[in-house]
């Protein structure tokens, strides 16, 4: 965790908060921090990124509708993850789409990499996922 930790924070330093995030730089850094670790889930996210220009934006719907991916090919989901899930497009579906900054994604993945850390701290009978 610290490692990951660390360069979650190099990475709030060394690029400005109004920087506008890629679609390949948020696929790259999910992987790195480990926020997306499963090496089949990591093939797909790296195939997708080999399919889209370089230079296309990441937007907050763009991100929701990824994870939401991810969630649904991952071995461990459940019914309650999905439908969490679901709610949140929803939630997004009647607003407009924004693209990403650093500003705004960086503090998203400090947010799952702690919930991470949590779920990883518990004992394996406490564990939801």
């Amino acid at each position: 965790m610290r490692d990951k930790t660390t360069i979650l924070s190099l990475l709030q330093i060394a690029v400005p908060a109004n920087t506008l995030l890629t679609v390949p730089a948020e696929v790259k850094i999910l992987e790195i921090l480990g926020i997306v670790s499963n090496p089949e889930l990591v093939k797909v996210m790296n195939l997708s990124v080999s399919l889209i220009p370089s230079t296309t934006p990441a937007t907050m719907k763009g991100f929701v509708q990824l994870l939401n991916s991810l969630v649904r090919m991952h071995p461990k989901s459940t019914r309650a993850h999905h439908s969490s899930l679901e709610k949140l497009m929803d939630s997004l579906a009647s607003s407009p789409d924004v693209p990403l900054t650093f500003g705004t994604f960086l503090p998203i993945c400090e947010s799952l990499l702690h919930a991470r850390h949590k779920l990883t701290e518990k004992g394996p009978s406490e564990r939801s996922v």
